[in-house]
């Protein structure tokens, strides 16, 4: 069975005798990766991706709230 290579940088299939990828220029300095190592690092990629998403939602929805907090006492406070 051939083995399949891919540049942890940007994806591309890469050949085996490749020391630097083609199209990012990230020097290869693993080995070829099995199907579930792609799979596990895509995974992980993916949920680094979605947490930062999520942080930046939070940053909003903080600053959002803030300002709502601000409206509500100046109502309170009869200057609304």
């Amino acid at each position: 069975m051939e083995r399949v290579r891919f540049c942890r940088q940007c994806g591309e299939l890469l050949e085996e005798q490749w020391i630097h990828c083609p199209w990012c220029g990230k020097e290869l300095l693993y080995g070829t990766l099995s199907w579930e190592a792609i799979v596990d690092d895509s995974l992980d990629c993916a949920e680094h991706e979605n947490l930062k998403g999520c942080m930046g939602q939070l940053d909003d929805i903080s600053g959002r709230l803030d300002a709502l907090e601000l409206e509500l006492d100046a109502f309170l406070a009869g200057k609304i």
